[in-house]
Order: structure tokens, then C-alpha cells, then sequence
């Protein structure tokens, strides 16, 4: 795809200067990071790789229409305009940090009784339920088909890490931490079980011994991690069914095998996806002027009881074609096509550059104090769900947080009993001892 070359160089350039302002000035855990991480696997590889000659979406199925050339290349150019407004925000909010980095800030310390207290109550009840839900042994009734039940399952590794963050890497908590990893990492699907974890530790580890970036040894088991990852599912499937061999040449092909690698991850053309959702609502005259947003209003209440509630999807739904079925086949659109749906162009750059300041400003002051403060372990938290942010859309940040760990939800709404965690004042962010306790 000679036409995209051009346009593919641009966003390389933009790419590498971005990635040492972040380098030069950011963090691990800032939002940039996560955000160039998202940016370089969906816009600049896959545009790098259809220069080379590899198929858009649908080429070659003639029941489908095919990604076009000027398709991509606008989606490109959309998301490039992104990531000079995000990085413009982000610029944004330093300047406003910086001007506020000699007075002292009111931050709430981490009640370790309430860590303690939610813990034993969810660890327990998380763990029977998940087990309960892989043995299948569960009654089917009206609770156990609400998303309530099946988040349950989750709420074991919300429990460690949210004692990890107060109590640190003990073996009394890295040993069950280790357990549950190993298991929803074999169990064939939710790869996000796994790697939205190890991002929150890799973010407390660096935090805690003050680094802003992975060592050498990190960084290795980081790209091994990325390895393997497009064949996770392939790997957990297998071991399911029992095949060990199978699973094993898995492993064995993703490191040894580049076009093994790019056959995992055929499936996941996002840019080819985000470019063709582009064009499905431009087909329909339609702009839903923040709607999209809505669905979290109705997001608590279980469809079992609501069958025709909002869904979080619904605008696919309305502008999937029979040539482009994105409703059936659960495209992703990425949140620069979700911004583009509700506000056109002015979207592409104000969602972007907003969403980039506030959490940028987040990231300065919650990480600028103690580590023992609440809104601290809080950010990590979000931190972990950014690229899920920025891949699926806004909604994600409250689904992969608050829907999915709802005992920090329980320790947050009881930090927040007046007494209970009563808020401190900490030293100004400028001051040499503003990390001290």
C-alpha cells in the first residue's frame, strides 16, 4: 500500500519525538507512556505493515467490503492529530503543576484496618467464586447471570494488589498473587486478567524504590510478555483441553517465528477496524454528541432485570452494515473513533487534549507525595486500565476499575466516612522531601 508510506514516515517521526519527551520528562505510569504503547501497536506498526503488503481488513472476502487506502490514511492522520492534542495536554498540565508545586497538598493516608477489613471479607468470597465459576458447580439463577457474580471472580487479585500497595512484596501475599496469575493466564481467554495486574505491580514496584522506569531485567521479561501475548488464548485453550504439546509449540513459535507472530495477531487490526468504523458513521449523517457516554448511567443495573437497557455498544450496532457487520463481530473503534462519533473532527482533538490534562495532572499530584496515600494506590489502579482505555473507549476506564474491583470501591467508599481516614497535609511537590511519609 504504496499511498500510506508517506503518512506512515510522518507518524514515525511523531512517534520517536514523542517517545523521548516522555522518556525525558514522563514516567512509567504516565498516561503518556500507556498511550504511546497503544498509539505505536495500533497506528504505527499496522501502518508499517500494510506498506510492506499486508492485507486490509476484509481484503479478499468478496461478501465484505474492504478496507480502503483513503480509509486508512485518514484514520492515520486522525490519529496523529490524537496524539499531538494528548501530548499538548499533557504539556498543559505540567505548567499548571509546576505553578502549584510550592504549596502543600491535602492528601488521605491509607487506613491499613480498612485495607485489612475489606480483604478478608472479598479475598475469600472471591476465590470461592471463581472457583465455583471454573468448576462450573455454581446454581444458575437470577444473581449468577448479572455480570455481579462473574466480577466476583475478579475481586481475589483486586484484594492482593490493594494489600501489596500497603502491606509491599511479602511472600505471605506474592504466593496466592502468583497463584491466581498463573491461573487466568492458562484459562483461555480475559487476557486482560493478566496483564492489567502486572502493570499495576510493575507501577507500585517502580513507585516504591522511586524509579521512573523498568530495569534491564523487567524490560526483558516485558518483551517476553509481548511475545506471547497474541497467543495467550491459543496457549490457555490448549492447556484446557489438555494438550501440553500443543501449548508448548505456542510458546516455542512466538519466539522463534516472526510470521507466526503476525498470524496471532491478524485479529487484531485495529487501525483497519477504527478506519472502517469511521466511515460507517459518516455513511449515516449521524453524530451522537456525547450519547456513546450515557450507558455508564445504566451500567449498575443487570440486564437479567433490563433486557432492552443501553448497552455500551449500541452505536455499533446502528452503523454496522451487512458488508461491515461490526455489531456481530465486536470491532474495536478505539477512543479516537468514539470521539469522532459523538463531536466529528472537533472530537479527534478536544477528547484527546482533556482527557490528557486531567490525567496527567492526576498523575503529577498523586504520585508527587508519600506512597502511603490513598489517591496514590488509586491512580495505580486507573493506571493499569489506561491502554484499555484508549483502545476500547472512555466506558473502559469505569468497567475495568470500578466494575471489575469493586473491594477497592469498598475500601475508597469507607475512606471516605469522615474519621475514618481523616486527610494530612504534605509537603509542596517542589520540596526535596515531599516522597517522605
Amino acid at each position: 500500500m504504496d499511498s500510506l508510506l508517506p503518512y506512515a514516515l510522518v507518524d514515525t517521526v511523531l512517534f520517536i519525538v514523542a517517545g523521548l519527551l516522555v522518556v525525558q520528562r514522563g514516567a512509567f505510569w504516565h498516561p503518556l507512556t500507556m498511550y504511546l504503547i497503544f498509539h505505536g501497536y495500533t497506528v504505527t506498526w499496522r501502518a508499517w505493515q500494510l506498506v510492506g503488503g499486508a492485507p486490509a481488513m476484509y481484503a479478499g472476502q468478496p461478501q465484505f467490503e474492504a478496507i480502503t487506502p483513503e480509509e486508512l490514511t485518514r484514520a492515520v492522520l486522525f490519529a496523529d492529530f490524537a496524539l499531538l492534542a494528548f501530548v499538548a495536554g499533557a504539556w498543559w498540565a505540567y505548567k499548571v503543576a509546576e505553578r502549584r508545586s510550592h504549596e502543600p497538598v491535602e492528601r488521605r493516608p491509607i487506613n491499613r484496618t480498612v485495607v485489612t477489613l475489606v480483604a478478608f471479607v472479598c479475598l475469600p468470597v472471591g476465590f470461592y467464586t471463581y472457583f465455583t465459576i471454573r468448576g462450573g458447580a455454581f446454581v444458575d439463577n437470577a444473581f449468577t447471570q448479572t455480570n455481579y457474580f462473574q466480577v466476583m471472580a475478579m475481586w481475589p487479585m483486586g484484594c492482593l494488589a490493594m494489600l501489596i500497595f500497603t502491606y509491599g512484596f511479602r511472600l505471605i501475599l506474592l504466593i496466592p498473587t502468583g497463584v491466581y496469575l498463573a491461573m487466568v493466564a492458562t484459562q483461555g481467554y480475559h487476557r486482560h486478567m493478566l496483564l492489567l495486574p502486572l502493570l499495576f505491580f510493575t507501577a507500585y514496584l517502580l513507585q516504591r524504590k522511586r524509579l521512573r522506569w523498568p530495569s534491564w531485567p523487567l524490560m526483558i521479561a516485558g518483551v517476553a510478555l509481548l511475545l506471547v501475548f497474541p497467543r495467550l488464548k491459543m496457549i490457555g485453550q490448549a492447556l484446557q483441553y489438555g494438550d501440553q504439546r500443543e501449548a508448548l509449540r505456542q510458546v516455542t513459535e512466538a519466539f522463534v517465528s516472526r510470521e507466526s507472530y503476525e498470524e496471532a495477531v491478524s485479529n487484531e487490526q485495529f487501525l483497519d477496524q477504527y478506519a472502517g468504523a469511521l466511515s460507517l458513521v459518516d455513511d449515516t449523517a449521524k453524530v451522537y454528541w456525547g450519547k456513546t457516554y450515557l450507558a455508564v448511567v445504566t451500567l449498575p443495573l443487570p440486564r437479567v432485570f433490563w433486557p432492552e437497557k443501553p448497552g455500551l455498544a449500541d452505536h455499533q450496532h446502528e452503523v454496522s452494515t451487512p458488508t461491515r457487520p461490526y455489531n456481530v463481530e465486536g470491532r474495536i473503534i478505539t477512543y479516537i473513533g468514539e470521539s469522532y462519533f459523538n463531536f466529528r473532527h472537533a472530537g479527534v482533538i478536544l477528547i484527546p487534549l482533556l482527557l490528557s490534562y486531567f490525567l496527567t495532572l492526576w498523575c503529577v499530584r498523586a504520585t508527587a507525595g508519600p506512597m502511603a496515600r490513598f489517591d496514590r494506590y488509586l491512580y495505580c489502579v486507573f493506571f493499569m486500565a489506561f491502554l484499555q482505555l484508549y483502545r476500547d473507549g472512555l466506558l473502559s476506564l469505569v468497567v475495568f476499575t470500578v466494575c471489575h474491583n469493586l473491594p477497592m470501591v469498598f475500601a475508597w467508599v469507607l475512606h471516605a466516612v469522615p474519621g475514618v481516614a481523616p486527610k494530612v497535609l504534605d509537603r509542596p511537590p517542589a520540596d526535596p522531601l515531599a516522597l517522605e511519609g
